[in-house]
Order: structure tokens, then sequence, then C-alpha cells
């Protein structure tokens, strides 16, 4: 997040943090970075859904989620109507929902959810996007064998 909003310095972004030792990493980062136009949301994405307006949002990322392996516990992933319905919401029409992940169930859900949610698929395979930079899940997927895989979906016009 950092890396984007010192290569895009025009644009604001928004990052979400649960954890308040991530949020504290976080703040060191955009501090040491000098970067100014990020605001941190010390919470869920999910919580920026119900306030942000609608069509407000240009781009969304989610890299490298909780992949919630038990099939019991897959409804609480982020690719599921709960979730996705509102950020359809949030995005303008022809914005980008890009996913990141290692786990192929993931992306197996990723790509079934998604497009009934009001996306359409425009890119996916094992490349990353031109102006990626890795992360440290990323990395440690990397370091334990597993594929990254790269999805990415445009909004649908409203």
């Amino acid at each position: 997040m950092v890396h984007m909003a010192a290569r895009y310095p025009d644009v604001g972004v928004i990052g979400c943090e649960p954890f308040i030792n991530g949020v504290a990493m976080l703040l060191g980062k955009i501090r040491a970075a000098g970067v100014e136009n990020v605001s941190v949301h010390a919470g869920d994405a999910r919580d920026m859904m119900d306030v942000l307006p609608a069509a407000s949002i240009d781009k969304a990322f989610l890299n490298y989620p909780d992949p919630w392996p038990k099939a019991r516990h897959h409804r609480r992933r982020f690719v599921t109507p709960e979730h996705l319905i509102p950020l359809a919401r949030v995005l303008k029409p022809g914005a980008e929902f890009r996913v990141a992940s290692d786990i192929p169930d993931y992306i197996r859900q990723t790509l079934e959810e998604v497009p009934p949610a009001g996306f359409t698929l425009i890119r996916e395979g094992g490349e990353p996007w031109e102006d990626w930079i890795s992360t440290r899940y990323e990395q440690k997927a990397l370091r334990e064998g597993r594929v990254p895989h790269y999805v990415t979906f445009r909004r649908n016009d409203a």
C-alpha cells in the first residue's frame, strides 16, 4: 500500500488493517516513506463499505486475504455476496477489483462469486500486475512452494 501511494502521489489511498500491531507497523512505513496520500482505517475493510459513498472508489485490492481453509468457514471469506455487493456499490463503474492469493480454492471461489456481484473477469493468471510489489505474504507463499495467482475484474456499468 505504501509502495502504491509513493508510486501514485496524486491518488488517495485508503488502507484497512484490523490488527493494532499492523496499524502501528503501517504508520511507521508511511512515515518512513514520507507519503501523504494515505488514510488508515484501523479496522476491517468491510466496515468501510457502510460509510463510503456509492461509486466513490476507482480501484480495490484484496491481497492475500485470510483463506479460511475449512469448508464450514468459507462463508467468512471476503469473496461472498455479503461483501461483494457492498464493494460493487462503492466502486465506480469500470473500476478494477484485483485479487491476489496463493490458495487455489480461494481463487476458485473468487472466479465463481465475483462476476454475479456485478463484475467482469478481465485477467487471470500467474503473472503479477505491472505495478505489483511483492508482499510478505507472497514471499512466505513462495518460500513454502505455493504458487501466487492474480485476478482482475472490472466493475460493470451500473
